[in-house]
């Protein structure tokens, strides 16, 4: 079985947890199974995510994916949508009772994987973590502000294991990236969610939320440094040149209506392209040393609100429905497993 997920060559938490979950879910004649293409954890629901596999003549599996950030694939009539992400990529591929939740939420029946302090009332979790986007971390002061907030900073690019370890010792979870939320709401850790980058996706945050009833509200955070805001100011104006009508943090409150005429507007044709930057050179090179030097009021600023936002409203799923999901999540297993051995009998 080809399993589809999205590699970053630095790391990202919520693709990585692929690695971790499918070998110990999987057992290992359904990894073997030929011509069976597993859609896992993450946005894939995109084009261009397929445009390098091969999929004639093959069975399409999708279990707890969602869409985001490009067009659906062009011809999914063939493909079993055990489960995806949200209520918004349900209506986006037309079948409203495939919404169950992302299942990333698997790993509340994969205790190996869960830090052992995380048992209720265990000692020493009293920390809160701070987890940004993985587009929220270059050019940035984050983890000063964090550790002046008196906040754990967690960078989405470790490693699974090592941020895992971190989980088990939190209280609570203060996060710009959607697996930060989702990880924590499934180990029963409260969690808050932030905005700092117009590149986090308000479309993913609500399509999720909304598969186990709750609101996505998040609190908008200043850059912590020059360098970021000029990043994100760059990105904004792209953004609006590209006709999308979505705001950075407003979206947060559009119905969902409005966010599906958003995503269909936005990659109806061609797709903005955001790349990072070209490396400076010469004067810029020097400019972008000195400027990092006069963040420390951007710094300060940034580690307020970050103390504001942990003071403020958390979330976590009512137990009912967090277990009423995860059933769903493991039902949808077992109907993969069960489709690919019957196929396996018959051949």
């Amino acid at each position: 079985m080809q399993i589809v997920y999205y590699k970053d060559p630095i790391g990202n938490f919520g693709d990585d947890l692929n690695e971790l979950i499918w070998p110990l879910v999987l057992p290992p004649d359904i990894r073997d199974a030929p011509n069976a293409v597993l859609v896992g954890i993450g946005s894939l629901l995109d084009h261009r995510r397929f445009v390098d596999i091969d999929l004639d003549r093959k069975r399409v599996y999708v279990l707890g994916s969602g869409a985001a950030y490009g067009r659906l694939p062009p011809s999914m009539e063939n493909w079993i949508f055990l489960a995806v992400r949200g209520k918004l990529t349900a209506r986006l591929i037309g079948q409203p009772m495939a919404s169950v939740t992302d299942s990333a939420a698997l790993l509340a029946r994969l205790p190996d994987l869960v830090p052992p302090n995380l048992a209720r009332g265990a000692a020493g979790r009293g920390e809160i973590l701070f987890m940004p986007h993985h587009c929220s971390v270059s050019n940035s002061n984050w983890p000063a502000a964090a550790a002046q907030a008196g906040m754990t900073y967690v960078d989405p690019q470790w490693r699974p294991e090592r941020i895992l370890e971190h989980y088990g010792r939190a209280r609570m979870v203060v996060t710009e990236a959607m697996h930060g939320a989702i990880v924590a709401d499934t180990l029963r850790i409260p969690w808050i969610p932030v905005i700092i980058s117009p590149q986090v996706s308000v479309f993913k945050w609500r399509d999720w939320a909304s598969s186990l009833d709750l609101p996505y509200r998040p609190v908008a955070l200043p850059p912590s440094a020059r360098l970021e805001t000029m990043k994100y100011d760059r990105i904004t104006r792209l953004t609006r040149a590209s006709g999308s009508t979505v705001a950075h943090v407003g979206a947060a409150d559009l119905a969902d209506d409005d966010l599906i005429e958003d995503f269909n507007q936005r990659y109806a044709d061609a797709e903005l392209a955001i790349g990072a930057p070209a490396a400076p050179g010469g004067l810029k090179a020097l400019a972008r040393a000195i400027i990092p030097l006069f963040d420390g009021a951007r710094i300060e600023a940034a580690a307020k609100a970050l103390r504001m936002a942990a003071a403020g409203e958390s979330f976590l799923s009512r137990d009912a429905i967090f277990e009423q999901r995860v059933a769903a999540l493991e039902g949808a297993v077992a109907h993969l497993i069960a489709d690919l051995r019957a196929r396996a009998a018959s051949s």
